[in-house]
């Protein structure tokens, strides 16, 4: 808001202040002296409006908020004249404010400056612009976990009131695109994850000279400082594969176990099986790296070629109903678990009972704490740099325990160890 424009008719005042029939000579020259004292205080109003409106107008220039007023006046009968100022709301003009004082006498020698009594004017003042905060991912929108993480960051933004600028691109030159569009469209914080580091790095550098804060989550925590992070947060992908061992090993698991990794895992997801190799005490575990197509057939091979297998273990929600088809008909199914959580809505009561556990791979708190975390410092610390590098969370993951008929939606029948809860 860093104008007003103030809008009067001089030849309608002239009119209006027209002397009556048979008025003195002097009426034209102060008809004339009216028009000037006309022009000049509407001169003021509009420098008065200015002036209340400047420190808005620092706060975002591009913001323009038009006021409208004029001035009215009258000759009375005794020669004075009054003068009224009217504002436009929009739609009509609104009641004369009448100022004390407010008349010019008739008399008033020439030349001479007078003034009316203040006058407050009530101008709307625009909201301060939300800040925006560009997200850019760089998962398969497709894929369960990135469309957590879409979601999360909706409701991270809605939390934090920011203006939210999200996309996720399997591509890195679309990554670094979409970073750039970002501080071209004045972004002031940007939350990126870290995959392909050294072409998105320069990106996230160049954004931050232009003045914005940049945070990081998921993969990828040893390019943080490199990155200009503030902060990241992570999954602890060797808690996660502890985790898992933890809960083959309490449920007796005997014999081997199986760890599915996904086509486009990471190298620090594939730890996860590493991990759960080292933990596992029930026997060997073996990993699948599947291919990009017929998740289905891999696994359901991979099972037949292990006739005594013990457990299964799946890195990505998304392979559970691959996982839960290839063992559905066997009659004794191995004991079945998997990272990160799946939608159990679209699940039937027996497919859900084959779900042992699930381990929570964080999706929702990476996107939710890295925002509030980056928005806390955009607002109260806009120069922060902390500690000399990236301030790390690695998130150790929770367990969500489900099997046979005592939990994932339905009541407990068993020994009441399972949780009637859905995901």
């Amino acid at each position: 808001m860093t104008g007003a424009k103030n809008h009067y008719d001089v030849g309608d005042q002239a009119r209006d202040a027209a002397p009556a029939e048979g008025s003195c000579m002097l009426a034209r020259c102060r008809t004339h002296l009216m028009i000037a004292i006309v022009v000049a205080a509407a001169i003021v109003v509009t420098t008065l409006i200015n002036q209340l409106m400047f420190e808005s107008a620092e706060a975002d220039s591009h913001d323009r908020v038009t006021t409208e007023v004029r001035i009215n006046a009258k000759q009375l009968a005794d020669g004075r004249v009054e003068f009224a100022l009217q504002q436009w709301d929009g739609s009509q003009w609104g009641e004369r404010i009448l100022p004390r004082p407010r008349l010019f006498p008739a008399n008033s020698p020439v030349d001479l400056w007078r003034n009316s009594g203040g006058i407050e004017v009530q101008t709307p003042v625009p909201a301060a612009p939300m800040p925006s905060l560009c997200v850019v991912a760089n998962g398969d929108s497709d894929e369960l976990f990135w469309q957590f993480v879409e979601f999360h960051a909706a409701r991270a933004a809605n939390l934090i009131g920011v203006k939210l600028d999200y996309s996720t691109h399997t591509n890195v030159d679309d990554r670094v695109d979409a970073i750039e569009q970002c501080v071209d469209d004045g972004a002031r914080m940007i939350l990126a994850t870290l995959a392909d580091a050294d072409q998105i790095i320069p990106a996230l550098e160049a954004a931050a000279e232009h003045g914005v804060q940049i945070a990081s989550f998921g993969a990828g925590e040893e390019h943080a400082d490199r990155a200009g992070s503030l902060i990241h947060v992570s999954m602890d992908e060797a808690a996660a594969g502890r985790r898992a061992a933890e809960q083959f090993n309490s449920a007796a698991v005997a014999g081997p176990v199986l760890c599915v990794v996904h086509h486009d895992a990471y190298a620090a997801r594939k730890n996860i099986c590493t991990v759960l190799a080292e933990e596992y005490i029930g026997g060997d575990v073996e990993q699948l790296q599947l291919g990009a197509e017929d998740a289905d057939e891999q696994i359901d091979s991979t099972l037949r070629d292990i006739p005594d297998l013990a457990g299964l273990l799946v890195l990505e929600a998304d392979l559970l109903p691959a996982a839960i088809r290839a063992i559905e008909d066997s009659d004794d199914p191995p004991f079945l678990g998997s990272i990160g959580e799946y939608p159990l809505s679209k699940l039937g009561f027996a497919k859900r009972d084959l779900i042992r556990f699930t381990v929570m791979d964080l999706a929702r708190f990476e996107v939710l704490l890295a925002a509030a975390a980056l928005h806390y410092m955009y607002a109260n610390h806009p120069n922060a740099r902390f500690f000399e590098g990236a301030m790390i969370f690695d998130g150790t993951p929770n367990v969500h325990i489900g099997g046979p008929k005592g939990g994932h939606g339905r009541p407990s029948t068993d020994d009441g160890h399972g949780h009637d809860h859905d995901h």
